[in-house]
């Protein structure tokens, strides 16, 4: 039982069933939660599409899903168990992810306590962008690459886990675009590496090499100032290693589709201004001051690696922290790498040497002690068992839908404080009472809810920026701000245009000024009427 039962163990529970409570509803207040399901049903009944296939505004134009192997994915947990599989899923991956970090932190010389409360705040520091969504898979997979150079800087693995990447990143691209990160994140390691190894002029003799046996039963410590790479052999298969996962973006069933897509949303000028999560960090914002906090906190820690040079791995988060400032997005991509980097750097700093000698062992042990390091160790299959039991229970009371709090049938949900699950009857019966591909106007959040409950409308536009692009974009978001007597033109020419007869658009609490396109509606009487309204949005209808 105690091999069972070990601390990774009751981690990984409290870490589950919170996420399971927290992201009840969060989980899918990003649109794409429940427009990437229907993207994947589609997939499964028809084959991958080549062109838009809710709105009608692009309708017929080019688009293709990027992220097709996550939306499969998730439209399969959708049919198993609904949304409750589709945040089990989520809960177990983020848990899984923290799980691996916080037993690293363990076998490094954190006590339990100290490890739970240091990875508990990274996990709260990134989690202002989790939701049920494909990019989950770039946080997880970031993470692991971050152990595998650790692990190989610190001689624990050979090459062959780092080629083992490859094939990774051939999932990770057809899963989500962020395989490029894990390609920056890898080029990063090796080409501090490789500066070390001609700096120090580290060479094997003639004919000499790095084979596995060599470097896993060396005891030479890849420490400060050196570098793990001995031989230019190794040099160049690290190299070539970092070259394959570069090339693996184009492994993909859309070729070079891909690529242009990813192009045009990095290089969007107009992302950054609209859309909450490309916007630059906010320093003065709650998100901003987390991010914040979380650098100033690596760096305390990682100062207190010095007077020693930090090794290379030790500094990449370094460059995700800075990346955070052009881009909000990258904050829990920074969080990730940092927890990795601080559970590795914990045992060379001044604050554990501190804890080692002033404390009394719950918060810090001597990570170099053989003894105590064999003892704390165990299998991970080991720790993770009892873990797997209740996913799977879990996951059988959701596809027989039984009703049990936080784990069963029933439990996720999508909150009528933030998307309109409240007026859900009316939309339904009123594409119900059209024919099939009846176009309705909408504001761009609400494009995810209604392709998720009412496939058979058209939409306006919905959250896919790389189909809309930059001038229908910039387009419509000026038009939302303009005020009520300027935006009703712009929105009448819309209607007579795409011959729409209903619109929704998102409506604000009670005790904030309504939206502008609502205080036109409401307000045009004569052309527009009031059918359906709750607490997030307002349903109108053309008057005939």
């Amino acid at each position: 039982m105690k091999r069972l039962l070990r601390p990774e163990t009751g981690f990984f529970l409290l870490t589950l069933l919170g996420l399971m409570v927290a992201f009840r509803d969060r989980g899918f207040y990003d649109p794409g939660a429940l427009w990437h399901v229907k993207v994947g049903e589609i997939i499964l009944d028809r084959g991958i599409p080549q062109t838009d296939p809710f709105s009608y505004t692009f309708e017929g134009q080019r688009w293709v899903p990027q992220q097709w192997g996550a939306e499969v994915l998730m439209a399969l947990a959708h049919r198993s168990g609904g949304l409750d599989a589709m945040l089990l899923g989520f809960a177990a991956g983020v848990a899984l992810l923290y799980t691996l970090i916080f037993r690293r932190a363990v076998q490094g010389g954190m006590g339990p306590m100290l490890a739970g409360a240091i990875v508990g705040g990274v996990l709260f520091v990134g989690a202002f962008h989790y939701f049920v969504r494909p990019h989950m898979f770039t946080i997880g997979f970031l993470g692991w690459t971050m152990m595998c150079v650790i692990d190989y800087e610190r001689r624990r693995c050979t090459e062959w886990r780092l080629a083992g990447l490859i094939p990774l990143y051939v999932l990770w691209v057809n899963l989500h675009g962020g395989v490029l990160g894990g390609t920056m994140t890898l080029g990063l390691a090796v080409a501090g590496w490789g500066l070390l190894f001609l700096a120090n002029g580290r060479r094997q003799p003639a004919g000499g090499s790095d084979t596995q046996a060599e470097r896993l039963t060396s005891h030479q410590p890849a420490d400060a100032g050196r570098s793990p790479i001995t031989s230019w052999r190794t040099a160049f298969l690290l190299v070539a290693i970092v070259a394959a996962c570069g090339l693996t973006p184009f492994v993909n069933p859309h070729g070079l589709e891909m690529i242009r897509i990813w192009q045009r949303i990095v290089a969007s000028k107009v992302l950054p201004e609209v859309v909450n999560e490309h916007m630059p960090l906010d320093p003065t914002s709650p998100l901003g001051l987390a991010v914040l906090g979380m650098g100033a906190f690596y760096i305390f820690m990682l100062a207190g690696t010095l007077p020693k040079a930090p090794r290379v791995s030790w500094l990449i988060p370094l460059v995700w922290f800075a990346l955070s400032f052009k881009g909000i997005r990258q904050g829990p991509l920074f969080a990730v790498c940092a927890g990795v980097a601080i559970a590795d750097l914990w045992k060379h700093t001044l604050w554990h040497r501190l804890l080692v000698k002033h404390g009394d062992g719950s918060t810090a042990w001597n990570a170099d002690d053989p003894a105590e390091a064999a003892r704390r160790a165990s299998p991970i299959w080991a720790a993770l068992l009892v873990p797997v039991l209740l996913v799977a229970v879990s996951f059988k009371l959701q596809a027989h839908k039984v009703e049990v709090p936080v784990i069963g049938h029933g439990w996720a949900r999508l909150d009528p404080d933030f998307i309109p699950s409240d007026m859900t009857k009316e939309v339904t019966e009123y594409a119900r009472s059209v024919p099939p591909g009846t176009p309705i106007f909408n504001d761009a959040n609400l494009g995810g809810y209604l392709i998720y409950h009412t496939p058979r409308l058209k939409i306006f536009m919905d959250d896919r920026c790389e189909l809309y692009g930059d001038d229908w974009i910039k387009d419509y978001s000026d038009a939302m701000g303009l005020p009520p007597e300027r935006l009703g033109p712009k929105f009448e020419t819309w209607a007579v245009h795409y011959k729409f007869e209903r619109a929704i658009v998102m409506t604000n609490p009670p005790t904030q000024d309504k939206p502008p396109i609502e205080r036109y509606l409401s307000g045009a009487k004569e052309k527009w009427r009031e059918v359906a309204r709750g607490k997030r949005a307002v349903m109108y209808e053309r008057v005939r």
